[in-house]
């Protein structure tokens, strides 16, 4: 038995990259012709944009400075997002929806500068504030369902009569899979709006601070695109 060393959940993975599969066995195999069992289609395959999407989250924090401060100079701030997945809603094979639930996640970056005391050096303070959520978006165009797939050999499986005809030969045996590779909806990022409110907490005895808590309201701007193909429905110049 091979032993679970965490093959696949390594750095590859959790940077958002699928990781190869381990190297396994190789086969023998007999080659044999290939032929084409239907009609070509001709088309066009773009990039297209099914949606252009303004999400709102909302978000509270805590902030522990490193040092008591007695004043709040700037506080800048910058948005990434680390999740953006669009999966369409399924409503029927061969059909289409205009229906998607979209889920972000991200992080604002903030960079606090401070001063100690009247006369102190300006410090800074960086920090990232986690946010996620989901919502249900309603697109202005529908787009295909995503076709589905059966891989294991128990769903569709072939048996054949045993020679005694009691029952299925068990050395003989077949099965129909098959895979439909699906276009990815993808995301980018091509705004965002924050509003943030800052309620400051913890005094010493000097009027000094150590504790922020922040809510903040972002608003961002998510461009959604998916790579479709439409069948050609005239004929080539040289055809007509």
């Amino acid at each position: 038995m091979r032993k679970n060393n965490g093959c696949g959940c390594g750095k590859g993975h959790s940077s958002g990259k699928c990781p190869a599969m381990p190297a396994c066995d190789t086969a023998k195999s007999h080659d044999h012709f290939c032929e084409v069992t239907g009609p070509v289609v001709r088309g066009t395959e773009v990039e297209t944009v099914i949606g252009q999407v303004p999400i709102q989250a909302l978000t509270e924090s805590e902030i522990h400075l490193p040092d008591y401060a007695s004043d709040i100079k700037v506080i800048r701030k910058n948005i990434f997002l680390t999740q953006c997945e669009a999966v369409p809603f399924r409503p029927a094979t061969g059909t289409t929806t205009n229906i998607v639930k979209v889920f972000v996640e991200g992080f604002i970056h903030k960079n606090i500068q401070y001063v100690e005391d009247c006369d102190g050096y300006v410090k800074d303070y960086m920090v990232n504030v986690p946010f996620k959520c989901f919502t249900r978006v309603t697109l202005p165009a529908p787009i295909p369902v995503p076709a589905l797939s059966s891989k294991n050999s128990d769903n569709r499986e072939i048996r054949e009569l045993a020679k005694d005809g009691m029952g299925a030969d068990r050395c003989t045996f077949g099965s129909n899979t098959f895979e439909n590779l699906n276009e990815p909806i993808h995301c980018k990022l091509v705004s965002w709006n924050l509003t943030e409110a800052n309620f400051l907490k913890n005094f010493d005895k000097w009027g000094r601070f150590n504790k922020l808590t922040e809510k903040d309201d972002i608003n961002l701007v998510i461009r959604l695109t998916q790579t479709q193909f439409t069948p050609a429905t005239g004929l080539l110049p040289e055809e007509e």
